[in-house]
């Protein structure tokens, strides 16, 4: 899964990159998901006190969902990490992540005003008004969605090589390689495939506490 966040002012052009975007890589065949902050602090799907939805959560339901014939959607109370989120996206090829500060990964800066040690390019109104800026390459999307693609293909890396160096060790002490060379993972990815593991050898005839666990795939 690769991801990217597109940061900006309101009125910036984020939801236009992203659109455009978007529909670019759908275009090339990818399985693409998104997310979108929400700065409006009263906001809520569902606020209607009368709804069924709301009388469940009202009654101490911890996760509510509401399903329909065409969506399904869970209530989660409060603001989620944002890893958890993208746990929900793991079979995605790209995601598409709009007003997302929150999270290590590389950032499309669409106003003057944002400024990012992780930015990789410009975007919106910015980058329709700058083909540089700072050093950086700018993108119009209304345009030039195609060529803003080839340059987050290029240049997007996997979200697992996505490390935050602000984020400390997770004290997990878990490898793996493919073909011989390493693959680095963010902590919270270590603790899943640690307790997935784990979950699964537990039960297994032949385990004991604290035994070096080696698994080979072919």
């Amino acid at each position: 899964m690769k991801l990217f966040t597109v940061i900006g002012t309101s009125g910036s052009g984020k939801t236009t990159t992203i659109e455009a975007v978007v529909s670019e890589l759908r275009q090339r065949g990818y399985r693409v998901g998104s997310v979108k902050e929400i700065h409006y602090e009263a906001f809520a799907i569902d606020p209607s006190p009368g709804s069924n939805t709301h009388r469940h959560r009202a009654a101490g339901a911890g996760l509510v969902t509401a399903r329909g014939l065409y969506e399904t959607d869970i209530l989660y109370p409060g603001k989620l990490p944002m890893k958890d989120i993208l746990w929900h996206y793991k079979d995605y090829d790209w995601v598409a992540l709009e007003g997302v500060e929150d999270i290590y990964a590389p950032v499309i800066v669409c106003s003057a005003d944002k400024s990012f040690e992780n930015a990789i390019c410009t975007a919106g109104k910015l980058g329709a008004e700058f083909p540089e800026y700072p050093g950086l390459p700018g993108f119009n999307p209304l345009e030039a969605a195609a060529a803003l693609c080839d340059f987050l293909e290029a240049e997007v890396p996997d979200y697992l090589a996505c490390w935050d160096p602000g984020e400390p060790e997770s004290g997990v002490d878990i490898t793996l390689t493919v073909d011989g060379q390493p693959i680095r993972m963010v902590p919270f990815v270590q603790k899943i495939l640690r307790n997935a593991l784990l979950g699964v050898a537990q039960e297994l005839e032949g385990y004991r506490e604290g035994a070096r666990l080696e698994v080979l795939l072919k």
